[in-house]
């Protein structure tokens, strides 16, 4: 059995994406086990991203998670990506004869150190560990989360399999699906910050570091870098400002897929603004004026 089990979720559009990354993370982990959990794969996606990993010397899984995203349809679930990401809820289900530690990541990750530190994290008997995401505190009553609760971004999740059966994630998580106690703009990700809070261990941010902590000129170390919204550009895009767009390039043509990094899409003018103020104003000025911009955009949104 290989070291570490790491979980992807994808449907057609982000293939090359995760193929990408779990090569990425095969550089530095390649005793490492990727189960790709496909949102109605075609046969060739599953290809594109199997080939890629067993030539980086990865052992290969595949689950499709179709019919569990088909029930999450007719629930009327936000799907602000793609259905894909609910996989996280499911991952117990989909795997029943694994147990222990597992680690999902979101595609949009480039992956540039060893994870054996993170996957020995003292769950303290909780079912999953996050690292803290970027929002402003009026996003917390869009969600009903109350304001002294932290709020995590769950692109890079460590899961304890037996923990999560136990406390009955999946069935609660699909609960509040089912009647749900606030919005949730951003899907499972505000589902489970909400409902999970009190049992969620806090982990450093270099294991998920956002775009935004570029912005705000963060100097650890990342692990995993996670290149999650608009900001600064996805580095795979030929408009991207990104500080990581030649990083990614290099990764994308590692794994054989360097039209992957090629993508066009102009970045949206907010996300323009932002780069071009980040380029002009000293940090003291720009962080705030970020807030009030991200304060405006809530209120224009949500109306909180």
């Amino acid at each position: 059995m290989r070291n570490m089990r790491i979980v992807y979720a994808c449907d057609d559009n982000y293939a090359a994406l995760t193929a990408v990354s779990a090569v990425s993370l095969l550089r530095h982990n390649p005793d490492a086990e990727i189960i790709l959990v496909g949102c109605r794969l075609r046969r060739s996606s599953i290809d594109l991203v199997q080939s890629r990993i067993e030539k980086a010397g990865g052992a290969f899984r595949y689950v499709d998670v179709s019919p569990k995203i088909d029930e999450l349809e007719k629930l009327g679930a936000s799907s602000y990506v793609s259905y894909a990401v609910y996989s996280r809820i499911f991952i117990a289900d989909l795997l029943p004869e694994d147990t222990g530690n597992i680690l999902y990541l979101d595609c949009d990750t480039l992956v540039a150190d060893s994870l054996s530190e993170l996957f020995k994290t003292d769950m303290g008997g909780n079912p999953i560990a996050l690292a803290p995401d970027v929002v402003h505190l009026a996003y917390k009553r869009v969600i009903s989360l109350p304001q002294e609760k932290p709020y995590y971004n769950t692109g890079v999740a460590l899961i304890n399999l037996d923990a999560w059966r136990r406390s009955r994630c999946a069935e609660r998580l699909m609960d509040e699906l089912r009647a749900p106690h606030g919005r949730n703009p951003l899907g499972d990700q505000d589902i489970i910050v909400r409902i999970l809070n009190d049992e969620i261990v806090p982990l450093e941010r270099r294991w998920n570091f956002l775009s935004q902590y570029f912005l705000l000129r963060c100097k650890e170390k990342p692990s995993i870098y996670h290149f999650s919204g608009n900001t600064l550009g996805r580095p795979w895009y030929t408009s991207s400002k990104h500080p990581m767009r030649e990083t990614y390039r290099r990764a994308a043509a590692d794994a054989g897929l360097a039209e992957a990094a090629e993508q066009t899409r102009p970045m949206p003018l907010e996300y323009k603004v932002q780069y071009w103020l980040w380029r002009i104003l000293p940090r003291a000025l720009f962080v705030p004026v970020c807030n009030l911009m991200y304060r405006a955009h809530i209120k224009l949104t949500y109306g909180v």
